[in-house]
């Protein structure tokens, strides 16, 4: 039987006189319009710096709903790649970087953030070679960002935001969450993140590893087909043509592709469209090693995105 959420908000003290406070609109308010500070700024940036986007968004929310907005971004936008254990015939998937690592960092900057700076908000920015996740806050003034990596006590800014989450399984209460995050990255072979101050914002920065989204290790690992070497491509039909033109950086289901291509004969679909581009390596599967996978999707080889890019330049010079 569940429990009343009157009762768990007065439980957790989220509530004041009767009424929700602002932690508990924080955590499960569907209605945010009185909170602009909720909202989360995402962006994949072109290269190194912020001169050019390839993608950029803004969501609003509560927690949960900020979390899962940038965790989605993230998924969206780094490479995943799997290998063949030797214990199991199963495929096992990681993203570039840790997913614990991310998703740590993450739920840190929602609830570790000064909330009452209205005027500021959370964002998180993926360049080619690294991920910032940042919040508008300050340090305790028991750690800098020089000793955030040694074993300290937990000191959360918004104690009964964290006291809810802890209860709730998203944080722990011991200081440890920023070393899982260190260990996660080393046991992966990258380098250890870093926190560092901003302004008024507090950053922490993931490198991403050095073979970039158009490369492919060599290694037991089986990487998602996408990841092409090399930026050549000449669509073979117009059909390919318009695929390309069609598709973003999403990974898409073959029923998303053909209602984006405003068809419904599946048949014509795999003979005019599917098959052509797998065959030009203008799209790759999610799991190239499974054609018959049930959760198949698709996605713009490197090659079909740097061939989109020079068309988009071309056109726009006429």
């Amino acid at each position: 039987m569940r429990e009343p959420i009157r009762d768990i908000l007065n439980k957790w003290k989220l509530l004041s006189n009767g009424r929700s406070t602002n932690g508990a609109a924080l955590l499960f308010s569907r209605q945010i319009d009185e909170y602009p500070q909720f909202a989360l700024r995402m962006a994949r940036f072109a290269g190194t710096d912020k001169n050019e986007f390839i993608d950029n968004q803004r969501v609003e929310g509560n927690f949960f709903e900020l979390l899962n907005a940038g965790m989605a971004f993230m998924f969206k936008h780094l490479n995943l790649s799997g290998k063949i254990t030797n214990h199991s015939l199963m495929r096992e998937e990681k993203l570039e970087v840790p997913y614990v690592a991310l998703r740590e960092a993450l739920i840190n900057s929602l609830s570790h953030r000064q909330w009452e700076k209205f005027k500021l908000t959370g964002s998180l920015a993926i360049y080619d070679d690294r991920i910032e996740i940042s919040n508008p806050g300050v340090l305790p003034r028991q750690l800098t960002p020089d000793t955030m990596k040694t074993v300290h006590e937990s000191y959360p800014y918004n104690e009964l935001v964290a006291k809810a989450l802890y209860h709730s399984t998203y944080l722990e209460s011991w200081g440890t969450g920023v070393q899982r995050i260190v260990d996660a990255c080393t046991e992966q072979g990258l380098p250890e993140p870093t926190w560092s101050i901003n302004g008024a914002f507090i950053t922490v920065t993931f490198q991403r590893p050095k073979h970039g989204p158009s490369t492919t290790q060599v290694s037991d690992q089986l990487a998602p087909s996408w990841h092409q070497v090399g930026t050549k491509l000449a669509p073979s039909s117009s059909t390919v043509n318009l695929l390309i033109k069609k598709m973003d950086e999403s990974c898409l289901s073959m029923k998303e592709l053909i209602h984006l291509l405003g068809l419904n004969d599946v048949g014509k679909f795999r003979k005019n469209y599917l098959n052509p581009a797998l065959a030009d390596g203008a799209i790759g599967r999610l799991y190239p090693d499974q054609p018959n996978h049930p959760k198949h999707k698709y996605r713009l080889t490197a090659a079909a995105m740097e061939w989109k890019k020079k068309q988009a330049l071309e056109e726009n010079k006429e």
